[in-house]
């Protein structure tokens, strides 16, 4: 079973499954209130521009930005990443 979900994972489907679903969970962390992490630390915050930005929004760009990432290069192809 394994093998399986790991062979679909590394084909262009199982990629963009995976691209999209960072990308709309990195958007998610992005657009809600900086929460305490792991439930026990407190949360960071800090005032930009008039938008709060703490870890969790921090942790969501990355992850949007891999996904995007990962969506535009099964769009474009290999040659995007110079492979």
């Amino acid at each position: 079973m394994m093998d399986k979900l790991c062979n679909w994972s590394e084909s262009k489907n199982g990629q963009y499954v995976t691209g999209i679903a960072a990308l709309v969970g990195g958007l998610h962390l992005m657009a809600t209130d900086a929460q305490p992490v792991l439930g026990f630390l407190p949360a960071f915050s800090v005032d930009v521009a008039g938008r709060t930005i703490g870890a969790q929004q921090i942790v969501g760009a990355v992850v949007a930005i891999t996904g995007l990432g990962v969506v535009l290069c099964q769009l474009n192809g290999p040659s995007m990443m110079g492979l």
